[in-house]
């Protein structure tokens, strides 16, 4: 079918020439198959305005082997076309005439139709054009309506820049909207244009600004489809666009979002959904966004629905300068709008986050001032990493776990170690991750007032728990260290290689790769050893069976200088030197008996410098790749002096983050030794302290941490064997503020435990499995319970404020009066168990949670089904210690909740958690996860629901169910 001719022509392309003389040669060639004479006429007349702007000559291609040449003439009159009839045809003239004229078939009269070419005025279709370009057979009879006359000659367009194929073999009127609609705004023609395609087309200046200047046929009817096919924010978009606000659609969708008090799934973003004078601000925004034409409600919080799901997908494709920028103007909106509230209470705006921080900030102060319970500042940190924006990679969010980490460690009670080795376990186990989160809240600065101060409040307050720790180890050690014994069991730097690398390599049977960072403390060792584990090419390994493997720490010498302490690790003996002592005194270390006999090589930072191109020097790599040479292992040592460095003249970034690719040739020295297969140890000579801006020159000293004289605040007098300088006597601060050079970034020497203790991490490849006794660590294995578990309900920081004159002069720069020994604080009791179940005597005590369930028939029937089932008393006081936490699914620490059980204090982690899966065959009725172990079985988790459905037939608000 075709559309009747009107009035009006218009003017023609090339292409729709061709195509109309191309037809015109089939219908010809038909006609001479049937038998039929073949016309001589060599007009082609069409149906067009009388312009032409392509070439005078076209050619098209023909069955015969040589393309057919025509002639194109624009005929604004009968008279005009007649000249053409009678031309005379010449040598080298084109083999066709197209005339292209206006007037109608009626004008012309049977004799002249004769004359052309099919005998009639050619009328050019453009939907048969674009079916002959596309590989159609059929077009959608609706498309012949003179309405989607606009619609054919965009396909079109859409065609030569886009090709264009339709494999139904049919051209059907909404596949080819949508095709256009798609390319209009931004799309590829096989693509759906949805809501955010339509979002994400708003972005783009001059996407927008094309569709502007499209027809007005097309840009009606696009814009009709698609208030169709996409709805309320298609309605809303193009409204915007109406009033010239279409660039601005994000953000004031998600400003609407905002006021409408919803998130991106259109739950209610704050905790009492819209925030105050929202309803004011929402009226306000209708009015100057949306004039006259303003949607309905329903439909503008669709739109803000959708704005906000566009926010998180570029969030999540980390577009942050894009997001950045979107939450700015939306920001602006909102104040323009006098809703700041409602900004502050976003989930995805910047304003939310900050507000969050501030919360938390003020319950960390309230928790350290009024000794409350940490459940306030353990909701505020939900609350924060609920914010869309909350990144635990970023600043901000490693601030935030640093802060509640060390909180729960402050509330955890005091250490309490005895002997020297529980001193030095101490630092590995717990004072050196608090380290680790005390110099991310050093350097943190969030830009929001509330949190940092609390920030600057609690390093104050860790500062003094850390000094107090100090005091008593340094006490200890100094003690220990005049008397030690070379026979004395305790790891130390002169022994380090006797007690854990010796064993490795027999273990193994492979001399192993000891790398030694310079200056490395444990809270640097934490990072790099759990980036390396979790890379899992590597497994970090303990000597000792899974009860006792734990990581281990060595002491350094005094002073923890280089010339002393690393001299003695690597020669295996107490020595002080530079580098060719070290290199002789560790071959012949590993030519001893005791080491098996082996040959040796160390490398010196100056050693790993490689020529462009190369990751390591080519004597380097060869030394660990020939793990032995005429059947004797090597083993190779390599020092880096990145940390080491970065004391005396700061690092580049300013971070408290140490990565595996910030230490020199770590990672390719890794990489080596796991093409060779090596096991491999990481350790250090020495930690450090470092410098944040409290520090005091109290003296002039030989060293920035060590001098001779007499002890003063803050110091001790260390004597014995094991002091390598000032003829066996020296004087060491243990307080981290006291120096006796010039200000630098940080300082070693002194007998601290982050200068004292020498990390020590041990790893094998994975491939090659765990050697004969030995034991694998896993990387949360080694993470202390406070690190990742909430802190138990009743939990709080102690808010007395030590004010002995002492300590308030080392807060003033003096350091606190040196002592030889600490007073032991009084050991905390397990706060698991709360005492609020006892009650005074004569009174009747109260029914628990506990007591309810295990008086359930189903809970009787369930035990008595489980071998070895814990007493029911014991599974209703684990049961009640979940549940005073006061979360619906609240999650304790799994070792911790059974050694709170009467005759459990001691229990080791595998027979604690024997007990706690006991536990849950007899809750988990049906495999219903009543009682889960969750976090590698570090943590027990209640889902309360869950427990009184299924034993009590209660729903999750107490009710019985019907």
């Amino acid at each position: 079918m075709s559309p009747a001719p009107g009035a009006a022509v218009r003017q023609v392309t090339e292409d729709a020439v061709k195509a109309a003389l191309r037809r015109a040669l089939v219908v010809e060639q038909n006609r001479a198959a049937g038998g039929r004479p073949p016309s001589a006429a060599r007009v082609l007349a069409v149906a067009a305005a009388p312009v032409w702007d392509g070439p005078d000559t076209i050619e098209i291609a023909t069955d015969g082997e040589d393309p057919v040449r025509a002639r194109v003439a624009p005929a604004d009159s009968v008279l005009a076309v007649l000249r053409e009839l009678e031309r005379p045809q010449k040598e080298g003239d084109a083999d066709y005439v197209v005339v292209l004229t206006p007037r109608e078939r009626a004008e012309f009269g049977d004799a002249l139709l004769g004359r052309f070419l099919g005998e009639d005025i050619a009328r050019i279709n453009n939907w048969d054009l674009v079916a002959d370009e596309v590989g159609a057979k059929r077009v959608d009879p609706r498309l012949y309506s003179s309405r989607w006359i606009w619609l054919a000659d965009s396909l079109n367009d859409v065609r030569r820049t886009h090709g264009l194929r339709f494999g139904s073999g049919v051209i059907r009127l909404d596949e080819a909207l949508g095709t256009v609609a798609a390319v209009r705004f931004g799309r590829r023609p096989d693509e759906r244009l949805d809501a955010a395609g339509l979002l994400e087309w708003t972005r783009h200046p001059e996407a927008v600004q094309a569709f502007t200047l499209l027809g007005e046929d097309e840009r009606v009817e696009l814009r009709r489809h698609l208030e169709e096919e996409i709805g309320a924010v298609a309605r809303c978009v193009f409204r915007l666009l109406d009033s010239g606000q279409a660039l601005e659609s994000l953000p004031i969708g998600l400003a609407l979002a905002e006021l409408a008090g919803e998130d991106a799934s259109g739950g209610k973003g704050g905790k009492g959904g819209r925030a105050k004078g929202a309803e004011d601000a929402w009226v306000r925004a209708e009015e100057r966004f949306f004039r006259a034409s303003k949607p309905n409600t329903r439909d503008l919080r669709a739109y803000g629905q959708a704005c906000t799901g566009a926010l998180l997908r570029l969030l999540g494709a980390h577009e942050d300068d894009a997001a950045t920028d979107l939450i700015r103007r939306t920001e602006g909106i909102l104040e323009s709008l006098g809703a700041e509230e409602a900004a502050k209470a976003s989930r995805v705006l910047e304003s939310g986050l900050n507000a969050r921080l501030a919360a938390l900030g003020t319950a960390i102060d309230a928790a350290l001032a009024r000794g409350t319970s940490l459940k306030g500042v353990e909701d505020a940190y939900l609350h924060v990493r609920d914010h869309r924006r909350h990144d635990p990679a970023d600043h901000r969010g490693r601030a935030a776990a640093a802060a509640v980490r060390l909180m729960r460690r402050l509330a955890s009670g005091p250490l309490v170690p005895g002997s020297t080795e529980q001193w030095v376990a101490a630092h590995v186990h717990q004072t050196g991750w608090v380290d680790q989160a005390a110099n991310v809240i050093r350097l943190a600065h969030a830009g929001v007032h509330a949190f940092d101060s609390a920030l600057a409040n609690l390093r104050e307050r860790v500062r003094d728990w850390r000094a107090d720790f100090d005091r008593g180890f340094a006490g200890r050690i100094v003690a220990w260290n005049n008397g030690a014994s070379p026979t004395d069991a305790l790891t130390r730097s002169e022994n380090l290689q006797a007690a854990i690398a010796a064993p490795l390599a027999r273990s193994t049977r492979r001399a192993p790769l000891i790398i030694v960072l310079d200056g490395m403390s444990w809270d640097v060792a934490v990072q790099i050893g759990a980036e390396i584990s979790i890379g899992g090419r590597f497994a970090e390994i303990a000597q000792g069976d899974a009860e006792k493997a734990e990581r281990t720490g060595a002491l350094s010498t005094i002073p923890s200088v280089t010339t002393c302490s690393r001299t003695s690790l690597l020669s295996g003996r107490l020595v002080s030197g530079g580098q060719a002592v070290e290199e002789s005194g560790f071959k012949e270390l590993w030519a001893s008996h005791e080491f098996g006999e082996r040959k040796a090589v160390l490398f010196h930072q100056r050693d790993l410098e490689a020529r462009p191109g190369m990751l390591l020097p080519a004597e380097v790599q060869k030394a660990i790749d020939e793990t032995e040479v005429d059947g004797t292992e090597i083993a190779v040592g390599v020092v880096i002096n990145t940390v080491d460095n970065a004391l005396d003249k700061g690092r580049e970034a300013h971070t408290s983050e140490w990565r595996v690719g910030d230490l020199g040739k770590l990672g390719a020295l890794l990489d080596a030794a796991a093409r060779a297969g090596r096991p491999v140890v990481i350790t250090s000579d020495h930690g450090h302290v470092w410098d944040g801006g409290e520090s005091v020159k109290t003296r002039e000293g030989e060293a920035a941490r060590f001098r001779t004289g007499e002890p003063e605040d803050g110091e001790l007098e260390a004597t014995g064997d094991r002091v390598l300088e000032g003829d066996g006597r020296l004087v060491v601060p243990y307080d981290e503020r006291i120096r006796y050079t010039n200000r630098r970034e940080g300082y070693h020497g002194g007998v601290s435990a982050a200068e004292m203790v020498i990390p020590v991490l041990v790893f094998v490849l994975v491939a090659d499995g765990v050697p004969e006794g030995w034991t694998r660590l896993s990387p949360a294995g080694v993470e202390p319970v406070w690190w990742t578990q909430r802190a138990a309900a009743d939990a709080a920081v102690d808010s007395a404020v030590d004010e002995r004159p002492e300590r308030k002069k080392a807060r003033d720069g003096g350091g606190a009066k040196a002592t030889t020994g600490a007073k032991r604080p009084p050991v905390q009791e397990s706060a698991l168990f709360a005492a609020e179940e006892v009650q005074e005597a004569g009174e009747a005590r109260r029914e628990t949670l506990g007591d309810k369930v295990v008086a359930s028939a189903r809970f009787q029937n369930s035990r008595r089904r489980v071998k070895s089932a814990p007493e029911p008393g014991e599974i209703a006081q684990i049961i009640d210690a979940l549940a005073a936490t006061g979360d619906t699914r609240p999650r304790l620490p799994a070792v911790d909740l059974v050694r709170g059980l009467k005759g459990k204090e001691k229990l080791g982690r595998p027979r604690a958690l024997r007990i706690l899966k006991m536990v849950t065959k007899v809750l988990n009725i049906e495999m219903y996860p009543v009682l889960t172990l969750p976090d590698g079985e570090r943590s027990a988790e209640l889902n309360l629901e869950l427990l009184r459905r299924q034993f009590l037939d209660l729903d999750g608000g107490g009710r019985a169910r019907r």
